[in-house]
């Protein structure tokens, strides 16, 4: 990955009583609680330069697994009836909040027999089309911590703006969506969308469900 990597991993006691709330880097908006103390383990805090060059990552259609509920969707089809070409276009469909056709893209791939997604674990979803700074980017990151201990325990998530085909900068990032964005409009949106994908480890995407690796 170009530009190296100013994510964090430090022991947990090392955060402990320091700060009250982490700062979320250049260029977006606060909303990151420090993860709870524990005498072991690190945690990962991902920054802007974590995403640089994502799309040289792994990638797929957004596709949901088929192994996982039906998402919470919008119920709008968007290929054109009857055809192969409407059906292919149907399946490239990530319901819910994330419309149109994405592709997914991630890093560090888990261990075969994984339960879930190692820490550091980064997944970016991004619409297809049109210049890459007009683009909706959505991300979670593996955390750790017990960070949002009450939706998908240890992720957190993020809003991208693509600032060139290399970097990004971020909008948003936490445990939920800021009340006043436009994407939602509800903190828990993030949190009650993926908690369908439990089972997953909170991960909707087909390319990405656990057995597969």
């Amino acid at each position: 990955m170009r530009g190296g990597s100013h994510s964090l991993r430090l022991p947990r006691t090392a955060w402990f009583g320091v700060f009250g709330v982490l700062l979320a880097g250049p260029g977006c908006h606060g909303n990151v609680a420090a993860p709870e103390s524990s005498d072991a383990g690190t945690i990962f805090v991902a920054f802007a330069p974590d995403f640089t060059g994502f799309r040289l990552w792994p990638s797929a259609l957004a596709v949901p697994s088929p192994a996982l509920p039906p998402p919470p969707g919008d119920g709008v089809a968007r290929g054109d009836a009857g055809s192969d070409a409407g059906a292919a276009a149907d399946a490239a469909v990530d319901s819910g909040i994330h419309t149109g056709t994405l592709t997914v893209y991630w890093k560090q791939a888990p261990p075969s027999g994984s339960a879930s997604f190692p820490e550091g674990t980064l997944i970016v979803k991004e619409t297809d089309g049109g210049d890459v700074t007009t683009r909706q980017v959505f991300a979670m990151a593996k955390r750790g911590g017990d960070f949002n201990p009450s939706g998908a325990v240890d992720w957190e998530w993020f809003e991208l703006q693509n600032i060139d085909d290399t970097y990004v900068r971020i909008i948003w990032r936490g445990d939920g969506p800021p009340a006043n964005e436009v994407y939602g409009g509800n903190p828990a949106t993030c949190n009650v969308c993926h908690d369908v994908a439990r089972a997953n480890d909170y991960v909707w995407s087909s390319a990405l469900d656990l057995s597969n690796f």
